[in-house]
């Protein structure tokens, strides 16, 4: 009887539960600029516009404050630090960044609202960028405004925005200041750019 139940229930018409297909993140489809506490008692300030970021990090146990100027296309990141003036450090863009802008394919599992805003708690399925079970809080228009990621069965809060501001940005914040240098590093030195990117997801 039981394996004729879908039959029974699909000549009858019935409707059968069926389980969420996963769907592409949505991603930005407006330029913004917001303020999000992260890991480790950081602040991060972030400028969007297409497909270029820029990124503020400083405070809480940060050595240093940290400037990075994101190309999402490419996955590079140019890295400026207070210690090294007139040079920027180009490089692969480390995984933990990219909790901030998630990519890939999830299921819608619920609203929320964060920083003022409405957003869809997406269940991350599938994402290059992160490797663990993953739940990203999305505005209608793209904007990720809460990440989590899940260990051992408990959520852990990553990046969450406290401000929000949709708007042009200046091209100028995502250009290197003049006389700037760019140092490209190698495939056997990126572990320097992955251990600020592991500080932060800790």
């Amino acid at each position: 009887m039981k394996r004729l139940a879908p039959v029974l229930a699909l000549a009858c018409g019935w409707a059968l539960p069926t389980a969420a297909l996963a769907e592409p993140l949505p991603v930005p489809s407006v330029d913004f600029a917001l303020k999000a506490k992260v890991q480790q008692g950081a602040v991060m300030d972030m400028a969007h516009s297409g497909s270029r970021v820029r990124v503020h990090i400083s405070g809480g146990k940060m050595p240093s404050a940290v400037l990075g100027i994101i190309d999402m296309q490419r996955g590079k990141m140019l890295m400026m630090l207070p210690d090294i003036p007139k040079t920027a450090v180009e490089a692969e863009l480390p995984p933990a960044y990219r909790t901030a802008l998630p990519r890939g394919e999830g299921t819608p599992a619920g609203q929320d609202r964060v920083a003022g805003n409405d957003c869809t708690v997406w269940k991350i399925d599938k994402s290059q960028d992160i490797d663990t079970p993953a739940f990203a809080c999305i505005t209608p228009d793209g904007i990720p405004l809460r990440t989590e990621v899940e260990n051992k069965g408990k959520r852990h809060l990553v990046y969450e925005a406290t401000a929000l501001t949709r708007g042009p940005q200046n091209p100028s914040l995502f250009a290197l200041p003049p006389g700037t240098k760019v140092m490209k590093v190698p495939a056997s030195a990126s572990g320097l750019m992955q251990g600020l990117g592991k500080f932060l997801n800790n």
